[in-house]
């Protein structure tokens, strides 16, 4: 009877992955796209994220011939709009474009996240980096990270620097600087961006960082005297800001942005989406204005890539979370 039971038992189940293997082949050769495509943004209309996609939408669109719509999904941190992408079919009509919060720093942030990210969302194509500027206040005098590391030494008082939020990205961007300089420095955070530069320049802190677009008009104005840039290399427009790694060899931190589909969308489909979005972010009218708009410099390396990047952004940002002992929610 058992012998039976195990028979039965195995048949089944090979029924059962033989469907699943069907529908994955069948998803791969289905023609792509046969309707419009809809691309979900975890932030709201008129925001950063929201208007780069709207950018790409129309020349996605053009490519493929039919309509690319913009999905805004605010909420939980980005959870909600994630959360939704991953609940679609795979077949591609479906796709997600976010930022970097949501798939590799709120799992460790959250007690029960609504989604996992590395099970239920599959990795298309990195599309665009987002390096972060440490910026000190005028009088502290500080011009490159040796500098302020020297200063940090010989204070007697602490260092404070300026985020958005105490969990947001630009946060553990700094508390990793001051770690490979072996420096204190203490977060100071705000709810939102613009109020945290205000306080810098002010001298109410001595540092801030955030994203190119807030930050560079201000040194262009001599409110703010620039440190380091996070990028692996020196950045277009910002040429004479030092990238962190001349002084922390490897050094590479920020923010960035990834299109991916539900879990299960089969490898050939996102190998097509990929070199798709490749082909449109190759255009250079594009390109700059990524770059001056939004601070962003387009990286298209597909599937493997982003993989390879989540898993290890997921994994550094678990233990930094874990070793400053960042409240769980």
């Amino acid at each position: 009877m058992l012998t039976v039971r195990r028979r039965w038992l195995a048949a089944t189940a090979g029924l059962a992955a033989g469907g699943g293997m069907r529908s994955r082949q069948t998803l791969a050769q289905a023609p792509f796209p046969s309707r419009p495509v809809r691309v979900i943004v975890p932030a709201g209309a008129g925001s950063g994220p929201d208007t780069a996609m709207r950018l790409l939408a129309d020349r996605l669109a053009a490519l493929w011939g039919k309509p690319v719509v913009v999905d805004n999904r605010g909420g939980g941190s980005g959870n909600v709009g994630a959360g939704a992408a991953a609940r679609a079919e795979p077949d591609g009509h479906v796709l997600l474009f976010s930022q970097a919060s949501p798939l590799v720093l709120n799992q460790h942030l959250t007690r029960s996240m609504p989604f996992d990210p590395a099970r239920d969302l599959t990795p298309v194509t990195l599309l665009m980096c987002t390096p972060f500027v440490l910026a000190a206040r005028p009088g502290l005098g500080v011009r490159s990270l040796a500098e302020l590391a020297a200063w940090a030494r010989e204070a007697r008082g602490g260092l404070t620097f300026a985020t958005g939020g105490a969990t947001s990205l630009p946060r553990f961007a700094g508390e990793q600087l001051a770690r490979g300089l072996g420096i204190r420095l203490t977060n100071v955070p705000y709810g939102v961006s613009p109020q945290a530069l205000q306080d810098t320049i002010a001298g109410r802190t001595d540092l801030v960082i955030d994203g190119t677009p807030l930050i560079t008009p201000q040194l262009r104005a001599g409110l703010l005297s620039p440190v380091a840039i996070t990028s692996a290399t020196r950045f277009p427009g910002l040429e004479a800001v030092p990238a962190a790694a001349e002084t922390l060899p490897g050094f590479e931190m920020g923010g960035w942005f990834a299109l991916l589909g539900p879990g299960g969308m089969p490898a050939a489909l996102a190998e097509r989406i990929a070199a798709d979005a490749a082909r449109v972010l190759a255009v250079p009218d594009l390109r700059d204005r990524l770059l001056h708009e939004f601070g962003a410099i387009v990286s298209a390396d597909g599937p493997a890539a982003l993989a390879a990047l989540m898993e290890r952004e997921r994994a550094s940002l678990g233990r930094l979370v874990r070793e400053l002992e960042v409240p769980i929610e």
